[in-house]
Order: C-alpha cells, then sequence, then structure tokens
C-alpha cells in the first residue's frame, strides 16, 4: 500500500497524527518543503509528535518519511489523466458525458493494470493454482462478488474453488486448509483485518498464498508467495466508488482463469461442453 494511502487509512494513529496526516494529504507538495517544527506549527502539534507518526509509518524519521512522499507524489503525477479515478464525474453530470467518462475510466483501469502485473509472478501464480488441488479464495465485500464468478467459470471446467462467504467460515477454511490447497487473498489496501488474520493461518499450515492488492509496501504482500497488483489510482474512502479497481480485480481473475483455460484447451472445452448440453433444458432448433 502507497504512503498516501497509509495516510488515509490512519491505522492506529492518535487525533494528533490524524491531524497531521490529513494535512499532509491536503497540502502534499509544500509539506516537501516544511521542516517538522514547521509542519508542527500548521498542525499545531509539536515535531516530535510527527517524528512518533513517521516511525509509526516504518520511517527513520522525517526526512525519510518526505523521500517516500515525494516518490508518491511522482507516481501520482505520472499516471495521472483527463479523469478524476475518485471523482469521475460531478454533480448534474449528463448522461452522455458519464458514459464516454466510463467507457475512459475503464481503459484506463486496464492499462494500469496491465502495466502493473509482474509477468513472473503472473506466471507462477497460474502454476500454484493449476497444480492446486483445492483454490480458496479469501477477501470481504465487493472481491468476494467478483470472486463468485471466476468460482463459476472454473467450476464448468473441472477447477474445485471454494468461497465461504462468513467472516468466520473463512478463518475455519482456512485452518483446514494444507499444502494441497492454494489461497487466493484480495484486499485493495493490503491492510483488511479478516484477510490478514486468514494469511497468518495460511501461513501457518504451509499454504501457498497468491495476493491482489494495490501497489507498495502493505501486510498482505509480505505473506504472499506472489503478488498481482491492481490499478492503485482510488483513494481509500474519498471517492464516488471502487469503478476502476473493480474492474481491474475482475480483469485480474479472468487473465487467471484464461491461461489456465489455455493450459487445458481441449479438456476444458469438452469438460464444459459436456456439462452445458447436460444442464441446458432449451429447446434445440
Amino acid at each position: 500500500m502507497s504512503l498516501l494511502k497509509k495516510l488515509e487509512l490512519a491505522n492506529q494513529f492518535s487525533p494528533s497524527e490524524k491531524s497531521i496526516a490529513e494535512y499532509i494529504l491536503n497540502h502534499s507538495e509544500e509539506v516537501l518543503n516544511l521542516s517538522s517544527v514547521e509542519l508542527a506549527k500548521k498542525t499545531f502539534t509539536s515535531p516530535a509528535t510527527i517524528v512518533r507518526l513517521c516511525q509509526k509509518l516504518n520511517f527513520k524519521g522525517y526526512n525519510d518519511f518526505k523521500i517516500e512522499l515525494s516518490a508518491n507524489l511522482q507516481y501520482v503525477l505520472s499516471h495521472q489523466s483527463d479523469i478524476n479515478a475518485n471523482f469521475p464525474f460531478q454533480k448534474n453530470t449528463n448522461l452522455s458525458h458519464i458514459v464516454n467518462t466510463l467507457i475512459e475510466l475503464y481503459k484506463e483501469s486496464l492499462d494500469e493494470t496491465v502495466q502493473l502485473l509482474n509477468q513472473e509472478d503472473l506466471r507462477q501464480s497460474v502454476i500454484l493454482l493449476d497444480n492446486a488441488q483445492i483454490i480458496d479464495i479469501y477477501g470481504v465485500s465487493g472481491p468476494l462478488r467478483m470472486a463468485s464468478d471466476f468460482q463459476y467459470k472454473m467450476f464448468r471446467i473441472g477447477k474445485d474453488v471454494r468461497i465461504a462467504p462468513m467472516i468466520n467460515e473463512q478463518l475455519f477454511q482456512a485452518a483446514q486448509s494444507n499444502h494441497h490447497h492454494c489461497a487466493i487473498l484480495v484486499s485493495y489496501s493490503g491492510e483488511t483485518e479478516e484477510v490478514i488474520k486468514a494469511a497468518q493461518i495460511l501461513k501457518m499450515n504451509h499454504v501457498p498464498m497468491i495476493g491482489i492488492t494495490s501497489i507498495g509496501n502493505n501486510q498482505l504482500s509480505s505473506y504472499c508467495h506472489y503478488v498481482l497488483n491492481l490499478d492503485s489510482r482510488e483513494q481509500i474512502y474519498n471517492k464516488i466508488s471502487t469503478l476502476g479497481s473493480t474492474l481491474s480485480i475482475h480483469f485480474i481473475f479472468d487473465i487467471l482463469y484464461t491461461t489456465i483455460f489455455a493450459r487445458h484447451y481441449d479438456e476444458a472445452f469438452k469438460t464444459k461442453y459436456d456439462s452445458d448440453q447436460l444442464i441446458d433444458h432449451r429447446k434445440k432448433s
């Protein structure tokens, strides 16, 4: 997870640290030219509080923090477009403009995903999934809905994909997994508490793990054998919806499905075709 997202998420920040984080998010470029004393004055805090915040974010001090902040801002600037991924349209935007804007946003999201995907991690992820007897998926809310589509497609070619809808069920699923399983864990921030807990259990059971998450260091990435990064331009909270990241996750799942299908093309097609013939009760012409 990027530094900017960590500041927005504000995990375990004190009230004073939250006010500093909010100021940095709203005045990022200005902060690059401020000393810790100057930033403390502007946030009505103290230099010591700023240093503690930096250390909480795993930096030795304020200068190291500013170096990473500068790198994050350069990334954001280099990936800017005319469309704001967080607010792609405004109040009273007409239908035609919304449609065209979403088309461009989706194109950008797919292009961004392709650029961020590590091809070797992707290749190794496919091999893990293909060799696994059982594929388990972990996540909350939206990612599970997209995972259900992946599960359905994989099921039709004879692959056993399991999704436990309830959090406690996911933890039991993780506890009963072994090296014959492969786990896909999805979290945009990489810090989702329930997903991290599952990852910790899976690690103890020596289960291979694939993470689908945003770029940058986060807890989920540290547990996974391979990481597939998705479109990471959205903020955690300050946005209309998860438009780009939703498409990005779906795209990654489709890449995994189609690549596994291609590895066993004839067998996969026959399995799917035969099953369709058995269950499709529509009258044939």
